[in-house]
């Protein structure tokens, strides 16, 4: 019923908008799977107004009691992902950002998203407020706080023609699949990170969100557009690690001049742009191994990238399953079948399709899974953690292929990616993946052009995964 309100409520929001941004399609066979944000503005002022009456006593009546009911208690604001109860191979993860924001400098927290551009966070005062611990950013109390108007040109580039008079704030509307949305309005204020200043940072100020953030404020875009934090840094570089919960070391970003890896066991790609889907950052996946042989099963093409935007293989920090393109997953599945001398077992509370009981999978080998990637040796040999979850259902514990299939694109999830640093050359349009266990990495030397060197902790939050 929870979830059915948070649906109805993102489809109010919907519907007082006119679509601005490119509208992305489904993207796996289960109707469950998050999609990507679809940022919309107000068509006129008068229907503005009308759908914000409606929406004023919806949140009032069911904003709260729906996330109380689809979250467990939250999780500190601050922990280490050793601490939580479960690993990443246990739960699903969303990572969470502290930034600086305004002046004087207030600490707001948003969610770390690779996939989407928009930088919102909580503001007041808000209407349907997000649960605690998520901190509020209050305008009022910073001296260089600014919103545009319609009438800015930062507004018509982001929104087009359609916003309302020319005087009236620059609103917003974000829709994050089908149980998540915010609402509010731009502003620009300075981000501070360590002892740089960095003033007239836009961002969205948003009054009325519904969707789970687990403590967090909002959402940290860091995509291609022209509004994510990145892009709007002017950086040419940034990284992030990951951590397994094993892992001797802590989550981390590092933005401006990124460490070069001076170890044999750094890989490289290509990172691509999809003409449809112009936020995301899309690899070239050339072929899948399980246990060193390459499924050769698979379909030429099945990964391609086509001219018209479609296909492809994106990441995503957001996402913590990877979806592969059906052709493709059929064959891992039948790969992983033929290999597991155990019988699987159906789970459908865990939304999940290759399962098996803890128990017979006692002293049997999980299959090794290898990416493939376009470039020299440029393979990602990945540990069971990184595709296998560990579930409890009922009193059964289940372990469970943390793969599923999508109809057009493929995607690579956060789970997939932890225990390897992943180094986003924005200039050379190219991606380099170091494992957690390679040597350390060598500082390489400061770039004229790399204004800004910070390392941020990355915050692991704990949620359930709503797409199960």
């Amino acid at each position: 019923m929870a979830q059915q309100r948070i649906s109805l409520a993102v489809m109010l929001l919907m519907a007082a908008a006119s679509l601005v941004s490119v509208q992305l399609p489904p993207l796996a066979s289960s109707a469950a799977l998050p999609q990507f944000p679809k940022i919309k503005s107000y068509a006129t002022r008068a229907r503005a107004e009308q759908i914000m009456k409606k929406l004023d006593g919806f949140f009032q009546r069911h904003g709260d009691d729906a996330v109380e009911k689809l979250l467990p208690p939250p999780a500190p604001p601050v922990v280490n992902v050793r601490q939580l109860d479960s690993s990443p191979a246990e739960g699903a993860v969303l990572y969470s950002v502290d930034l600086a924001v305004g002046t004087p400098a207030q600490t707001i927290s948003g969610v770390m998203d690779i996939s989407t551009q928009l930088v919102w966070m909580q503001c007041d005062p808000c209407t349907a407020c997000l649960p605690p611990p998520a901190s509020t950013f209050k305008p009022r109390d910073s001296a260089n706080f600014s919103a545009f108007k319609c009438s800015s040109k930062t507004c018509k580039d982001v929104l087009g023609p359609s916003c309302a008079g020319n005087n009236d704030p620059c609103k917003y509307l974000a829709i994050y699949g089908n149980s998540t949305a915010t609402i509010g309005y731009l502003a620009a204020d300075t981000f501070t990170f360590g002892t740089t200043a960095v003033q007239r940072m836009v961002f969205g100020c948003s009054h009325r969100s519904v969707g789970v953030y687990s403590g967090a404020s909002g959402i940290i875009g860091f995509g291609r557009g022209q509004l994510s934090l990145v892009s709007q840094l002017g950086l040419s570089n940034f990284s992030y690690f990951l951590a397994p919960q094993d892992s001797r070391r802590d989550n981390e970003i590092q933005l401006g001049d990124v460490a070069v890896p001076q170890t044999d066991r750094s890989r490289s790609t290509r990172l691509h742009k999809s003409s449809k889907h112009s936020d995301l950052y899309y690899v070239a996946l050339t072929g899948i191994k399980v246990d060193g042989q390459v499924l050769n099963d698979i379909p030429p093409g099945t990964f391609d990238l086509r001219e018209d935007g479609s296909g492809g293989v994106f990441l995503s920090t957001t996402v913590p399953v990877t979806y592969l393109q059906k052709d493709a997953y059929n064959v891992l599945r039948r790969a992983f079948v033929s290999r597991i001398q155990s019988k699987p077992v159906d789970a459908p509370n865990l939304g999940l399709d290759l399962c098996y009981t803890a128990k017979s999978m006692a002293g049997t080998n999980i299959p090794r899974l290898t990416l493939v990637f376009d470039g020299v040796d440029a393979a990602m040999e990945l540990g069971s953690a990184n595709y296998f979850f560990k579930f409890k259902d009922g009193a059964t514990e289940l372990q469970c292929l943390a793969v599923l299939p999508s109809r057009d694109a493929s995607l690579l999830g956060s789970l997939l990616q932890t225990g390897t640093k992943m180094i986003y050359d924005l200039d050379g349009e190219q991606l380099t993946f170091v494992m957690e266990d390679s040597p350390r990495l060598s500082q390489a030397p400061h770039s004229q052009a790399a204004s800004l060197i910070i390392i941020i902790v990355v915050v692991p939050v704990a949620v359930w995964m709503l797409m199960f």
